[in-house]
């Protein structure tokens, strides 16, 4: 009875999941419809790249800009340059505009789906759910984080990217090559996807990290061909536009700022810690003999990635990792549920700085960046449940290998 009953609960919080995420969206697209402005801008700079101009020479009026293309915004434009090729999957600059948004809207849907169906059945593979059932509402997860109501509305391709590094999990052990590939597309986005070469680098899947390196280093170099620009320009660019971004939360020390400390002193501090919690993970992990567990290895890098380097509300889908194993744990308590609201739904940044501006009356701006650091410190403690779940499926696994 008491299992009968868990079922019914998991599948009554996967529907309140999925109608926070939709309503999240609806509201969106009702009060501002779609506006796909980074769709545009990604789309914009593979078309420049396509007819061999360096979008950050348009952007800057160093070069006329193309009519059929239109001007590039300055204050917005730009990505990492092998992006300028590898986007053309996400933002295929060859295309007319309008193609385009129909393609990633298209793709916003797709992508996600094929994540889930490749999700349900590694998690049936290895064990970490006892039907189809529970795979099915554990991999519907993967559309569950509010944050992909962002992606869609401006087009962002974070839920495309985050896609692409949960499938190649889920590939790995059949194709590093093709694990390597999606691994490289979701590059596109470094910030969300650059930590997730770690456990590949753990468990030496050397060809996996060959593949997925030399493919950005081959667009990177592609680029600056057919741009006649010296590659390393291209990377500086961008990361002098990255550090300007006002809109953007630079990880788990961005309370700095606030204090006057420059955002590059942030960045390295977030880089530091980030690298010192992966490294006293997989020490534990290859103690605890759960170095095995890939579920485990990407939850956990999942978490980091939020941290390490600035990020905004889209690139927070990917915490639909932890989520996932989470919901596997065989009973989930109070909370347990409590940390996948965290993972899944934006509600502590969301909700503290609106009571304080109504209780304290003080300003958003000054509550949001305390708000969204007390939402890093709580994602990183979910981590205890994720570790819970793999211990709970190692000797899971352990027991069925005694009585088989």
């Amino acid at each position: 009875m008491q299992q009968y009953d868990q079922r019914r609960l998991r599948l009554f919080a996967v529907v309140l999941f999925l109608g926070i995420m939709a309503a999240n969206l609806g509201r969106y697209l009702i009060f501002d419809g779609l506006y796909l402005w980074d769709a545009r801008l990604r789309w914009q700079e593979c078309a420049y790249v396509l007819h061999g101009l360096n979008p950050f020479d348009v952007m800057h009026s160093r070069v006329p800009s193309i009519e059929s293309i239109g001007w590039l915004d300055a204050s917005l434009g730009g990505t990492v340059p092998w992006a300028y090729v590898l986007g053309n999957v996400i933002n295929p600059g060859f295309l007319p505009y309008s193609a385009m948004c129909v393609y990633i809207l298209a793709l916003d849907f797709i992508a996600p789906l094929v994540t889930a169906l490749c999700m349900g059945r590694f998690l049936l593979r290895h064990r970490y759910v006892q039907d189809k059932y529970m795979a099915v509402l554990a991999s519907l997860l993967v559309f569950a984080p509010s944050m992909w109501a962002n992606a869609v509305l401006f087009g962002n391709q974070s839920g495309i990217v985050c896609c692409c590094v949960i499938l190649s999990m889920c590939v790995l052990e059949d194709s590093e090559t093709l694990a390597g590939l999606l691994l490289a597309v979701a590059m596109c986005k470094p910030q969300v996807a650059f930590v997730f070469l770690f456990p590949l680098l753990c468990k030496k899947h050397w060809k996996a990290i060959t593949v997925t390196s030399g493919t950005v280093l081959g667009s990177w170099l592609l680029a600056a061909i057919l741009t006649e620009s010296s590659p390393i320009s291209m990377l500086t660019d961008i990361m002098d536009q990255g550090l300007s971004y006002n809109t953007s939360y630079y990880g788990l020390f961005n309370f700095l700022l606030g204090f006057g400390i420059s955002t590059k002193v942030v960045l390295l501090l977030d880089v530091a810690v980030g690298g010192v919690i992966l490294l006293a993970a997989a020490a534990w992990m290859f103690r605890k003999k759960l170095d095995n567990d890939w579920l485990l290895w990407y939850a956990v890098t999942a978490v980091v990635s939020v941290m390490w380097f600035y990020k905004q509300s889209h690139d927070y889908i990917i915490l639909a990792l932890p989520a996932i194993a989470i919901f596997c744990l065989p009973h989930i308590s109070l909370p347990a549920w409590g940390s996948i609201l965290i993972l899944l739904v934006d509600v502590i940044a969301f909700a503290v700085p609106k009571v304080c501006t109504l209780l304290c009356g003080l300003p958003k701006d000054v509550v949001s960046p305390w708000a969204k650091l007390l939402e890093t410190v709580a994602i990183m403690a979910t981590l205890y449940y994720v570790f819970q779940s793999a211990k709970r499926h190692a000797a899971a696994l352990q027991q069925a290998s005694q009585n088989g």
